[in-house]
C-alpha cells in the first residue's frame, strides 16, 4: 500500500498543479469566473487520488472497505454541493467583487501578486480541509466496521452538511427577493448570523472527530 506520506506528498502535489494553472489562465484572461469552481474540482480530484492509492496492496481494498467508503462519500457529497452552489453563485453575480482591486477592474493596476495569494489560499485550504479524507483513505489500519462513535459523527457531519445547504438555498432565495431587511432572518439564519460558515465548520470537526476514530 502507498504510505500516507506519499498520498499526502502527491495530494498537496495535485493541488499545487490545479491552484497554479488555475493562477496563470485566470491572471492572463484579467478573470475569476473559474476560482470557486477549480476549488471543487480540486477537492474530487483528492478524493479520487486517496481512493486509488488506498486500494494499492493495502489489507482492504478501497471497495470492501466500508470506512474509506463512507468517509469518502461523505466528502464528495459535501464539496459537490459546494461545487453546484459556487458555480451557480459565480455565473449569477457574473463575477466577485474580491477580486476588482487585484486584477485591475475599477481602473487601477492589476497586482498579480495579491491574485497569487488567494490562488494559495485556496490551495492551503483545499488541502487542510481534505486531510480527515486524505487520512482515513490512505490508513493501514483494518477496521472493517463502524464503530458507534464513527456513526455518532457521521450523523454530526451529514446534519452540518444539511445545515449549510439550507443556509446557502435561504440566503440565496432572500437575495432574489431584493434583500429585504438589514439582514437575512429566514430560516435557519433567524438563528445564527452565519449559519452557512457553522455548518461548514463543524462538519470538518466531525470527520476530523471519525478520522481519529
Amino acid at each position: 500500500m502507498a504510505g500516507q506520506g506519499f498520498v499526502y506528498g502527491i495530494a498537496a502535489a495535485i493541488t499545487c498543479a490545479i491552484q497554479l494553472t488555475g493562477y496563470a489562465v485566470a491572471y492572463s484572461l484579467k478573470t475569476e469566473t473559474f476560482y470557486d469552481i477549480l476549488g471543487g474540482v480540486n477537492y474530487l480530484a483528492l478524493a479520487l487520488w486517496s481512493a486509488i492509492a488506498g486500494s494499492i496492496d493495502a489489507p482492504l481494498n478501497w471497495v470492501d472497505d466500508p470506512r474509506k467508503i463512507l468517509v469518502t462519500i461523505l466528502f464528495i457529497c459535501s464539496r459537490g454541493w459546494l461545487l453546484i452552489f459556487l458555480a451557480w453563485r459565480a455565473h449569477e453575480r457574473k463575477g466577485d467583487s474580491r477580486f476588482d482591486e487585484v486584477l485591475g477592474k475599477g481602473g487601477g493596476q492589476p497586482q498579480p501578486f495579491g491574485f497569487f495569494v488567494f490562488w494559495m489560499a485556496q490551495a492551503f485550504w483545499v488541502f487542510l480541509i481534505s486531510l480527515p479524507m486524505l487520512f482515513v483513505n490512505s490508513s493501514q489500519v483494518n477496521k472493517p466496521g463502524f464503530s458507534a462513535f464513527d456513526i455518532a459523527f457521521a450523523i454530526l457531519f451529514c446534519a452540518g452538511v444539511l445545515i449549510e445547504i439550507l443556509a446557502d438555498i435561504q440566503k440565496a432565495l432572500w437575495v432574489k427577493r431584493g434583500r429585504k431587511g438589514d439582514f437575512c432572518t429566514d430560516g435557519v439564519w433567524a438563528v445564527s448570523r452565519h449559519p452557512n460558515y457553522f455548518g461548514e465548520i463543524f462538519q470538518w470537526w466531525c470527520l476530523f472527530a471519525f478520522s481519529y476514530s
